[in-house]
């Protein structure tokens, strides 16, 4: 790790730019991320030079594959305010404020997790993550899938059964249990607090107009097409094998019964989407409760923002919290994955394990005709050339599916936007939000696990639970993360809707980011497609670029 000092002074500004220019360079970081960089690094710099009280060291080294920069110095408390402006329109007349103001609080989201800026003890301590390592938790989770079966084979073949029985109790058991403890706990509150952000940030559409409510109608037509090509993928591929259902655990079959026998009607799901108090849909994860609670939240605190802005602070301070919960979480899978494969191949063989690889494909196949429905759209709604805007935006979509994050992959789909010729004023509103709400990938991997599920625990699915399912995840598209991993949280949080417990997680855990590859590219290709769309019909797409 190479460091450097400077002293407090604003003059050393250029000096700290210039070796992290260089520094970024010898590591061969892309010139597009070091601009992006070194933007946000002088703000910060200059922020630390106008707080500190003594020299202010800078440095760049690699962690963990991820390329970070870090500074320090004595000082007081400072925020960074600049940097989600690098993405927002320039035209500040009285009816964009509000708008701007809004689409600033959700690029700040997207950033959070770039930019750490924290006050230790009269110390000011800041980490800049450059650039992240596209392959590290995909290989971690690839080689901790091929070890976790590996291991539950030669438990099952060459150990004594006491042996594997005594590992299996004191080890394996109790982590992935953990896990799913932690999970459990915050499938909840990270839904209500991320739908009640959005609202609470977008709940007065007039502010950012009609182009707003365009937009926000498209993605949730493009959400409804994506539950329904899920669900053909699925009727084409009925997957799931009811002896899968031994690999979760032997204490749910009082759940399942219980729910199989339970007979509730669609007049039933409708009036039990009002809860009686605010404890219990937290209790109980009640999806449907609590986005009640949420969408109520969101709005009362939309409409007192101005006069009580900290609650809405609070609320978003708490989004930031759960989100924060949810990387950490999703950083232990590959642990979980291994206890989770080698007790899964303890109590099942190698022919069922490929009963559960079966998944990966059908929902893939979904992915694809999404895809393809999405130039459908692109060419009898829009009038445009489909293979123009492949042409165009497929490096994005490549970057969706290396990364497999929505909010990762956002600075390419931006730059591929603008290739595309269109309006920066509809792709700095579209895509960060796209990114945050539109999630038609998600969609097709919820639809297509809950039916798996059910069909591996012998739950009927009835027209009511399909009901319930399509509002369950049309709503869910919105709250869910836009993390790697963090979808998991949603399949964790719809399956005990149907009567599944939320442990049959474990079937797919390890298959999940090869799923979670395709399904962002299916996500990030929407949103362009929407922001095309729109852009075309606001006469703010530049059509001589789009066909060049």
């Amino acid at each position: 790790m190479k460091t450097f000092k400077i002293e407090n002074n604003i003059n050393e500004v250029p000096k700290a730019v210039d070796f992290l220019r260089s520094e970024l360079a010898k590591k061969k970081i892309p010139k597009k991320n070091i601009l992006r960089t070194l933007l946000t690094a002088e703000d910060v710099i200059t922020k630390m030079v106008e707080n500190s009280t003594e020299k202010i060291k800078i440095s760049v080294g690699v962690f963990l594959g991820n390329t970070e920069i870090r500074m320090s110095a004595k000082g007081t408390p400072f925020k960074s305010s600049k940097i989600e402006e690098k993405l927002l329109f320039k035209e500040e007349s009285s009816d964009d404020i509000e708008a701007n103001e809004a689409i600033r609080n959700m690029i700040s989201k997207i950033l959070g997790d770039k930019l750490a800026i924290r006050n230790d003890k009269g110390v000011n301590k800041v980490l800049i993550e450059v650039a992240k390592s596209q392959f590290r938790q995909l290989f971690f989770i690839i080689f901790a899938l091929a070890a976790g079966i590996a291991c539950g084979l030669a438990m099952q073949h060459f150990f004594p059964k006491t042996v594997s029985n005594t590992i299996l109790a004191n080890l394996f058991i109790p982590v992935y249990a953990m896990f799913m403890n932690t999970l459990k706990l915050i499938v909840a509150p990270r839904l209500f607090c991320s739908i009640a952000s959005s609202i609470a940030d977008f709940g007065d559409l007039k502010a950012l107009g009609k182009l707003a409510v365009k937009i926000v109608i498209c993605y949730l037509v493009t959400s409804l097409i994506a539950i329904c090509i899920g669900l053909a993928s699925y009727t084409a591929f009925p997957i799931g094998n009811t002896e899968l259902v031994n690999a979760v655990t032997s204490s749910t079959v009082s759940t399942i019964a219980k729910s199989a026998s339970d007979s509730i009607s669609i007049k039933d799901t409708i009036l039990g989407i009002v809860p009686t108090n605010i404890i219990t849909p937290f209790e109980n994860s009640e999806m449907l409760q609590l986005v009640f609670l949420a969408i109520l939240f969101g709005l009362a605190t939309s409409s007192i923002s101005e006069t009580y802005p900290m609650i809405k602070s609070i609320i978003s301070a708490l989004y930031a919290l759960c989100s924060k919960i949810t990387t950490v979480l999703v950083s232990f899978i590959p642990i979980v994955v291994f206890c989770s494969m080698a007790k899964m191949m303890i109590s099942l063989d190698i022919s069922n394990l490929l009963n559960v690889i079966v998944w990966v494909p059908v929902i893939y196949f979904g992915d694809i005709l999404m895809i393809i429905a999405y130039m459908l759209f692109l060419f009898i709604v829009g009038g445009l050339n489909p293979l123009k805007f492949l042409g165009k935006f497929y490096p994005a979509m490549v970057s969706a599916f290396t990364f497999a994050s929505s909010n990762a992959s956002l600075p390419y789909s931006i730059k591929q936007a603008d290739e595309l010729g269109i309006s920066k004023k509809v792709y700095s509103f579209s895509l960060p939000l796209g990114a945050t709400v539109n999630m038609d990938g998600s969609c097709i991997t919820l639809i297509i696990t809950a039916l798996f599920m059910a069909k591996i625990f012998s739950i009927p699915i009835t027209s009511s639970i399909l009901f319930s399912l399509f509002v369950a995840i049309m709503v869910l598209s919105v709250g869910s993360p836009g993390v790697s991993g963090g979808n998991l949280v949603c399949i964790a949080l719809i399956i005990p809707q149907i009567g599944v417990p939320a442990e049959a997680v474990s079937l797919v855990l390890g298959l999940y980011p090869i799923v979670e590859m395709m399904q962002v590219c299916a996500n990030v290709t929407g949103d362009a497609v929407v922001s095309t769309i729109v852009a075309k019909h606001e006469n703010l797409l530049d059509l001589k670029k789009y066909n060049s």
